[in-house]
């Protein structure tokens, strides 16, 4: 722990924390702009300096790491001064029209910093730039006429969701946000999760759903859990009236820390099927609507007379109901035993089957954060996991290595280090193959012995009609792996086979993929 000085208070922080960080830990505010908590410190806006003791210039708070015994002010004179001419540069560089912007009066923390500064005006005439408005996006506008240049979004894009759509182009006055080599955003490589929205200080990227509707003061928040998929984001709507005006992920969210794919960010919000409000009955061919009582009678009826047949009833639910709902429709069919639930495209069987048998085997997502390798086998992460997705390739520039193998094509094919498509049906003899490369190299983490090495490398090589030397680099970059993880999805599960979620075990336990720590 090391102890510092601000603003003549004490406190102590964890070492390698920032001035800033450390200042709103002692619930000392300084302005910023270009810092956000999620994302690496920038240091580009200038806004949040500060003055250090012993050092003769100003120094940006969210970029400096705390020394022991460091003594440091954030409201001098001098700096107020600083902000005030920082502020106005700002201002002036772009077309800052304040009446005409949606986060205008409460959301823009650009306007917001000028207030706390006591600003009115700024003295400086603007650069009356004249940037075209990109509004190819069907979720949101971008308006580098509004934008400060802080790059929260561009960051985001590559922090949190790894797919590094978004660059600046040109120099100086010029300077631009643009997706890929300028091109527009609709028709681009962004993936709709909205990150870059939800980051953005000013108005220079719109929700085209929310905007205009309501300032954030006067919306009401309501945390709830995304169930799009099975990750579990947290996510906060945000409501008016009782209808959701949009969805923000939750920077609290212990699974996603804020981050949300299009499913949980924009989909919810942009239904357009009518829904069903109230119960409907059958009469003359037809479908009318009825009271609760009417609807609650007409099912007793039909069932009570079936309720001592046991396959008289074949009850079916649906997987993304809560806990709660499910088991109270269990045992409202106890006597039934033809109970079963719809997998929503999910099958779980043959999991459930080998946990029964082998205890708890899977790890948290979490180790996604932190793995070396992450070799993705029947799992479409860039459709339906894309969450999960962002968790690793995030790291990629970083040196995080990604296998895919899927017989189908999918958007990890582009960022993969490796990419295997194998014939469909074939996942079992791969993974037996991968199994025997490894042990015949010695490169297992565990003992495992295997009766002919080389046939059941043979076999794999017909069966999956992937090469040796494919195999074989698959299998050399998984064992050479100091955190390797094994991601898989409904291509395996789907199979139904218990034995081929079992030698994906073995694989796993091989490679070092499976351990105390990491479950």
């Amino acid at each position: 722990m090391v102890q510092i000085t601000i603003n003549g208070k004490q406190i102590e922080v964890p070492e390698g924390t920032t001035v800033l960080r450390a200042a709103e830990m002692a619930g000392i505010h300084i302005p910023k702009l270009c810092d956000h908590k999620e994302l690496t410190p920038y240091g580009g806006c200038r806004l949040c300096i500060v003055e250090v003791q012993g050092v003769r210039v100003p120094m940006a708070s969210c970029t400096l790491p705390v020394n022991n015994g460091m003594v440091v002010n954030t409201e001098t004179e001098a700096l107020k001064k600083s902000r005030k001419f920082v502020l106005s540069m700002l201002f002036s560089e772009r077309n800052h029209f304040c009446p005409f912007c949606q986060v205008s009066g409460g959301d823009c923390e650009l306007q917001n910093a000028a207030y706390d500064e006591e600003m009115t005006h700024w003295p400086i005439q603007p650069g009356w730039n004249n940037f075209v408005v990109d509004t190819s996006h069907p979720y949101f506008v971008l308006d580098n006429n509004r934008c400060i240049l802080c790059r929260r979004c561009v960051r985001a894009c590559a922090e949190m969701a790894g797919n590094f759509t978004l660059s600046v182009a040109e120099r100086g006055a010029k300077s631009m946000i643009v997706a890929d080599t300028d091109v527009p955003l609709g028709e681009s490589t962004c993936i709709k999760c909205g990150s870059c929205v939800q980051v953005c200080p000013t108005g220079a990227i719109i929700d085209r759903t929310a905007a205009y509707q309501m300032h954030d003061k006067d919306l009401t928040e309501v945390k709830s859990i995304c169930n799009g998929c099975s990750v579990g984001c947290s996510i906060k709507l945000m409501v008016r009236d009782n209808r959701i005006i949009r969805i923000e992920g939750d920077w609290d969210g212990s699974v996603n820390r804020g981050v949300l794919c299009e499913t949980g960010r924009y989909n919810a919000a942009n239904e357009t099927r009518k829904r069903v409000t109230t119960p409907m009955i059958k009469k003359s061919g037809k479908l009318e609507p009825v009271s609760w009582e009417e609807a609650l009678k007409a099912v007793s009826t039909k069932l009570s007379p079936l309720a001592s047949d046991k396959d008289g009833i074949a009850a079916i639910a649906s997987t993304r109901l809560s806990a709660e709902t499910l088991t109270a429709f269990k045992d409202l069919f106890s006597r039934n035993q033809l109970v079963t639930s719809l997998e929503e495209g999910m099958p779980s069987a043959s999991v459930m089957k080998f946990a029964e048998k082998q205890g708890a085997f899977e790890g948290k997502l979490e180790v996604l954060r932190t793995a070396d390798t992450v070799m993705c086998i029947g799992a479409n992460v860039g459709t339906t996991h894309m969450v999960a997705g962002f968790m690793f390739k995030r790291n990629m520039p970083k040196g995080t290595r990604v296998i895919n193998i899927d017989p189908q094509e999918d958007a990890l094919d582009d960022v993969a280090s490796l990419s295997l498509k194998n014939k469909p049906g074939s996942d079992l003899a791969l993974i037996l193959g991968l199994q025997a490369i490894i042990v015949k190299e010695g490169l297992e983490r565990r003992p495992m012995s295997i009766a002919d090495v080389d046939a059941r490398i043979d076999e794999a090589v017909r069966v999956t009609g992937i090469s040796i030397d494919k195999l074989t680099q698959v299998a050399r970059m998984l064992a050479n792996s100091i955190t390797p993880v094994i991601l898989y999805g409904k291509g395996i599960t789907g199979q139904r086979n218990e034995s081929l979620v079992e030698e994906l075990y073995k694989l796993a336990v091989l490679v070092g993929a499976v351990d105390s720590e990491r479950a």
